[in-house]
């Protein structure tokens, strides 16, 4: 309601909590944060088969959101089954199986989620994930809303440098799980900067300059 797009923000709730959670969201406009707890050794393995990917395809995630927010009822039968899978997931992580399972069930929500609207994928984002599945990912999805950005992948460590070596033209992005969630870094107790911030209130600022426009 106070940025008026129609967005999630689960994405908000992960990086201000931290760790591994069960988030859920209720019709009230309400959420809860569950710590889901998994053994340190398993959060290092399944970190260890992540692999992420910058697709190059930048979009406006509200575009593609409201293709299908639109058809929720429509779409309500595979809406259902992804969320189903949260349990299947959550039973996979904190159990002691493979993870392949885990890339398998990514596969099928992807699958489902793509299946949402035709924003959601095109056949250049369908082809890179062909290519890595076929170069060894177990399965995959599309970040946030969809229709690009960034391409999360499960691959086996053996089989990573394949899928790197097809993607040699996109940006892998190395990442570990943070468990502290979002904090302050630094804070001066003895300093205020009222001057500053009246400053900046009074003085409009030049606008950020995008770097092909120099």
């Amino acid at each position: 309601n106070v940025i008026k797009e129609t967005v999630g923000s689960q994405d908000q709730i992960s990086a201000a909590y931290g760790g591994v959670n069960h988030i859920k969201f209720f019709s009230s406009g309400s959420f809860s944060v569950n710590p889901i707890v998994v053994d340190l050794d398993r959060i290092a393995e399944l970190n260890q088969h992540l692999m992420l990917f910058f697709t190059g395809v930048v979009r406006t995630a509200e575009e593609v959101a409201n293709s299908y927010v639109g058809d929720i009822d429509e779409n309500g039968k595979q809406l259902r089954t992804m969320q189903k899978m949260v349990g299947e997931a959550i039973a996979i992580l904190t159990g002691g199986g493979s993870l392949e399972d885990f890339g398998e069930l990514l596969h099928k929500a992807w699958l489902h989620k793509r299946s949402l609207s035709k924003l959601v994928s095109n056949q250049y984002l369908d082809e890179l994930y062909s290519v890595a599945r076929k170069a060894g990912a177990i399965g995959g999805k599309l970040c946030g809303a969809g229709g690009g950005g960034f391409m999360l992948l499960l691959v086996p460590p053996e089989k990573q440098s394949d899928v790197k070596k097809k993607f040699e033209k996109l940006i892998h992005v190395p990442f570990n799980f943070e468990n502290d969630g979002s904090r302050i870094i630094f804070t001066d107790q003895q300093q205020r900067y009222f001057e500053e911030e009246k400053s900046r209130e009074q003085n409009q600022k030049s606008p950020f300059i995008e770097l092909n426009n120099l």
